[in-house]
């Protein structure tokens, strides 16, 4: 006589019966007790006798198979729930799968009706492939399995879901998930974040939300302003990267742990999602005992109304500062053409290889700074010519604002005729074509692109006097001027004192100023004549950098030139830019020069120019390693 054949008597259930016979019964009725003791009378079962004899058993056993890595809360759950439903439990914890299958095989031979296995990672699923007795129901907690009729497991789904919901309820549109794993849970959990930010609007793709930590890096985290971090190991190299990459919390960056409600990064406590453990111990055992008292399947998945528990690391996204520049410039189809030296007087040299692309300072400049993420308008002239339409799209597909590009029908577009030797100097023969039809008449007409600028860029390959007249709209709109001298001997000094930061190169500065021979008092003189910033690239040897405040060298990135072409210009768009963003200026010039040294390792300008992340990532990953930049 079984417990199983008593409660078929009896007509009651199993637990039923299992609570009469061991005294847990109050809430049974009188009339259902006595029933289940009548035939336990006369059929002389006996609850004590031993559990290996087959028949007779005591009481109905639970046992529980889980890691020492286990959550204490979740076997709480499972004991508490099992005592109440009149069951026992014979605990087993193990730490290698050696020893999860010593346990597993003990369990067996106590003759446990139905197990709850917590499986880890290490654990041999070729345990249930074992010759098992076919009334032992077994229910497996797994975050690397599917829920399924024998598998329970949170809602991980919904968990990622309410992580995400918590940070797009406070106006996050760039949201991110870190974990170290690709088991069920995580993919699950991702696939909730997914979801949630789908039905927020919020545009996504794989690489933007999920990254896994071992290759998580700064390019990945640049422009998150929420980041859910879906176990410790995430949690921890976020917390390496925001004191790495000098980023706050919540004030830069919003994070969401899960079970972190006592981990803190840099002091905060990190916002969190806390799995019930204990109601997920209840919840498996109750569909075990169904699953024994019914002989049918009953796993699922256990959902609840996930809640973050406290709001320490999430706060509203700071509103992020998009910079805007004028650029008044040239714009050539550059002809690059690579020799191994430059052709004497009388002297004819091939020419090894020969492109055309895209170029003039004010295209460069305004490419430049548009690739970072800044608005960019461009004030230009171009011909109506074939080379003047291919331009005009260079800068429509890079962003850059084209309605103050004057296009002109009877005047062909600038060229410019670059000669790049094997140790990457270069030297320039530039038609100006439609460059020199720009007139005051088109600055005035576009005055309005000026208000509302941070930063106004120009050169002086084109008349002064233009320039002049842009440095002047620009100042009454209260942007700040960065002057490129450039194929000129000398300056307007009206110019010179419209000018903010004045950036020659060392030959420039020299034929400035031919009779000064230090860098440091030519740097003096221009800010004499009215300069406030003054700023010497010095090629390889990077540059000097002199203003009210301090004089002092900068070293250049140590990369390997083949083209210095237009290295003046990335480094002028992105110092312009991270001023823009308020960094320190000796941090923008460090930033400036890994552009710059970033720019001469492809030939031409366009494809040279790096976007924010790049540079950024290699910025830190080098910035004590500087030692070379080229122009």
């Amino acid at each position: 006589m079984t417990l199983k054949e008593i409660a078929e008597l009896a007509n009651v259930s199993i637990s039923t019966v299992s609570k009469v016979i061991n005294k847990k019964d109050d809430n049974i009725s009188s009339e259902t007790r006595e029933r289940i003791l009548d035939i336990v009378k006369q059929y002389h079962y006996s609850p004590y006798m031993d559990r290996s004899a087959g028949d007779l058993r005591p009481s109905l056993i639970l046992g529980v198979l889980i890691g020492k890595s286990a959550n204490y809360n979740f076997l709480i759950g499972i004991v508490k729930r099992a005592r109440a439903r009149g069951y026992s439990t014979i605990v087993c914890t193990s730490s290698s799968a050696e020893e999860e299958a010593q346990n597993f095989k003990m369990l067996l031979a106590h003759h446990v009706d139905g197990m709850i296995w917590n499986k880890e990672r290490y654990s041999n699923a070729a345990l249930l492939d074992a010759a098992l007795p076919s009334s032992l129901k077994i229910s497996i907690l797994n975050s690397e399995e599917r829920p399924s009729a024998s598998n329970t497991y949170f809602s991980y789904e919904e968990m990622g879901y309410a992580a995400a919901k918590s940070l797009a309820d406070q106006g996050h549109k760039c949201i991110g998930c870190l974990s170290s794993c690709r088991d069920y849970a995580a993919r699950a959990f991702v696939e909730g974040v997914r979801r949630c930010l789908f039905d927020q609007r919020i545009p996504t793709d794989s690489d933007s939300v999920w990254r896994p930590v071992e290759s998580c890096d700064s390019i990945w985290l640049q422009g998150k302003t929420g980041v859910i971090c879906f176990d410790c190991a995430a949690v921890n190299k976020m917390s390496t990267m925001a004191e790495y990459l000098n980023i706050r919390v919540p004030e830069d960056i919003s994070v969401v742990g899960i079970d972190a409600d006592d981990v803190k990064i840099a002091g905060i406590q990190i916002s969190s999602i806390t799995r019930p453990f204990e109601e997920l111990g209840k919840f498996a055992t109750d569909k075990l005992i169904g699953t024994i008292e019914s002989g049918k399947a009953n796993g699922s998945v256990f959902k609840k109304d996930y809640r973050i528990s406290r709001p320490d690391s999430i706060m509203p996204p700071k509103k992020i500062k998009r910079s805007h520049f004028v650029i008044m410039g040239t714009v050539n189809v550059d002809t690059l053409m690579l020799v191994d030296k430059q052709p004497e007087p009388g002297e004819t040299v091939s020419i090894r290889q020969r492109m055309t692309m895209p170029g003039g300072k004010g295209l460069n400049q305004a490419l430049g700074v548009s690739r970072l993420g800044a608005s960019a308008a461009l004030i230009s002239s171009l011909g109506r010519d074939y080379d003047g339409r291919q331009m005009f799209e260079c800068l429509k597909s890079n962003s850059v604002r084209t309605d103050s590009v004057t296009l002109h029908d009877d005047i062909s577009t600038g060229h410019a005729y670059i000669f790049i030797q094997k140790n990457a100097e270069s030297n320039i023969a530039v038609f100006d074509g439609a460059n020199a039809a720009l007139t005051v008449k088109d600055i005035d007409q576009y005055e309005s692109l000026f208000e509302n600028a941070d930063y106004c860029l120009l050169q002086t390959e084109m008349e002064q006097d233009l320039v002049l007249h842009a440095a002047k709209i620009a100042h009454k709109h209260h942007a700040k001027v960065i002057l490129k001298p450039c194929a000129v001997t000398s300056l307007l000094p009206e110019l010179v004192r419209s000018t903010d930061i004045l950036i020659p190169n060392e030959k420039e500065a020299d034929e400035l100023l031919p009779d000064i021979a230090s860098f440091e008092e030519k740097a003096k003189i221009f800010r004499k004549q009215g300069a406030k910033t003054v700023i010497i690239t010095l090629g390889e040897n990077g540059c000097f950098l002199q203003d009210d405040e301090r004089e002092k060298y900068f070293p250049a990135a140590r990369i390997s030139p083949i083209d210095t072409t237009g290295a003046a210009d990335a480094f002028i768009s992105s110092l312009a830019f991270y001023l823009s963003m308020d960094k320190p200026i000796e941090e923008a010039i460090k930033l400036a020069t890994c552009a710059a040294g970033l720019s001469t390792t492809r030939y031409g300008v366009p494809p040279a120019l790096v976007g924010r992340e790049t540079l950024e990532l290699y910025y830190f990953e080098h910035q004590n390693d500087f030692g070379r930049i080229t122009e």
